[in-house]
């Protein structure tokens, strides 16, 4: 027995919502009773191995890569042998229908071989299956991202068998005999009853595929008389959901961050999705990160998948966080400063408000002044003169008269007692401003508390 030689894992993580696995359709159709962690395990490794189906007998990819793609973040790689077992010993079956008409059946079973080794899983397809899974005349394609978030293997069971027909809308009308097979459940005696069948297979299913996958569903039936006779399931893509559709070039994929990611070998795309979500800055930031935890023999998993949690739990290197710490005070003395300035304006504009409220109120006053004359005036002076409460503001009078600017508020009050009716403070506006006196004053007393 010639044994393969030894090939380094591939770093290969589909996280993106927009990597596809394109399954045989009569590989869809497995008849084999899988668990929820093999049917995923199907699809993951399935889409690793795609590119080098025909080309290379032997796989590989690091577990903890593979635990990441079908979403299992248990540590437990017992659990995760117990299921690859299962993939060398479950057979799937076709039943083919050749050009002239010829029916063909064929068995395989799923995986011919798989190991683990130093985090390494390595794995073979039978060659005829590998053919078919990489070459067939109609494809299944099932997005990876939708599978990972898939809790049930009936939901998934069902979404598989679903979404090859998304373009024509509707699947076929299956006899309910064949449905149960399709599903896995033919041999449970409960299920024969088809409201059980409804009530405790289809229903979940079409719930959570409605609500995680890119695809929604109804379920119709045919009934022959009383009895549900078929099943058939109306398919809609899921717009909320919709996978991304990348153009051959575009600002994303000529960006520094995406060409980083394809080095780093992150399929193209998830690095799509990544430079979309995050933006070029961060995806750079976590790129160097990686680097250099790299360079420090820091990281004991991929570099992908280091890079992701990076990206994911956001990451910060010391330099990073120094950065950040920089940035974030930088930020607090850019915004005292724009407040500082934006109060100097306010304060500015106040002042010229309040001047010019004074002048229209003292204009008011000098025309009162004006109509008096001779010893009316000399009393009216000295009646105001006895009503200042200090000598300062006597100087003050004596000095500029009614213009006094300590005196103002006296002026003010000495001739509305007299009758004289002044303008309010919110009628002056200085250039056309919509902001009247009162509102300049709130604003600059809000500015103040800000900035104590």
């Amino acid at each position: 027995m010639t044994v393969a030689s030894k090939k380094t894992a591939k770093q290969v993580v589909p996280k993106s919502s927009t990597e596809i696995v394109k399954k045989n359709v009569s590989a869809v159709h497995i008849g084999a009773r899988l668990s929820l962690m093999q049917r995923k395990l199907v699809n993951a490794m399935l889409l690793n191995a795609y590119d080098t189906l025909v080309v290379e007998d032997t796989h590989s990819v690091n577990v903890s890569l593979l635990m990441e793609m079908i979403g299992f973040d248990s540590r437990n790689q017992q659990h995760l042998k117990t299921a690859i077992r299962g993939l060398t010993q479950k057979s799937v079956e076709w039943d083919i229908m050749e050009d002239d008409g010829t029916q063909v059946w064929e068995v395989s079973t799923l995986l011919s071989y798989a190991s683990i080794r130093k985090g390494v899983c390595t794995y073979r397809y039978d060659k005829s299956l590998a053919e078919k899974l990489r070459n067939p005349d109609i494809y299944a394609k099932i997005s990876l991202s939708v599978v990972r978030e898939i809790r049930s293997v009936h939901a998934l069971v069902l979404y598989e068998n679903c979404y090859r027909y998304v373009n024509i809308g509707h699947t076929p009308k299956w006899d309910i005999d064949v449905f149960r097979k399709l599903m896995g459940v033919d041999t449970s005696v409960s299920y024969k009853q088809f409201k059980v069948l409804k009530r405790d297979v289809i229903t979940p299913a079409i719930k959570e595929i409605n609500k995680v996958s890119n695809i929604q569903i109804e379920l119709e039936t045919v009934m022959k008389g009383r009895t549900v006779v078929a099943v058939q399931f109306i398919i809609r893509p899921n717009k909320q959901l919709a996978l991304l559709g990348l153009e051959p070039e575009d600002d994303v994929t000529s960006s520094r961050a995406y060409k980083a990611l394809i080095e780093c070998k992150i399929g193209k795309k998830w690095a799509y999705d990544l430079v979309v979500e995050h933006g070029e800055e961060y995806v750079l930031e976590k790129i160097e990160l990686t680097d250099a935890r790299m360079r420090e023999g820091k990281i004991r998993s991929s570099k992908a998948a280091f890079l992701r949690s990076a990206l994911q739990d956001d990451y910060h290197s010391d330099v990073a966080e120094k950065r950040q710490q920089k940035e974030t005070v930088d930020a607090i003395r850019n915004a005292r400063l724009k407040l500082g300035a934006e109060l100097a304006s306010a304060k500015k504009h106040l002042k010229k408000l309040e001047m010019l409220y004074r002048e229209a109120c003292l204009d008011r006053v000098t025309r009162e002044v004006e109509k008096l004359e001779g010893d009316q005036l000399e009393a009216t002076e000295e009646a105001f003169r006895s009503s200042l409460s200090s000598r300062i503001y006597t100087d003050d009078f004596t000095r500029s008269s009614w213009a006094g600017r300590l005196i103002f508020t006296d002026v003010y009050q000495f001739w509305e007692k007299r009758g004289v009716i002044f303008p309010g403070p919110d009628e002056m506006f200085v250039d056309g401003s919509a902001q009247t006196t009162s509102q300049v004053r709130a604003r600059v007393k809000e500015l103040e508390s800000q900035l104590m």
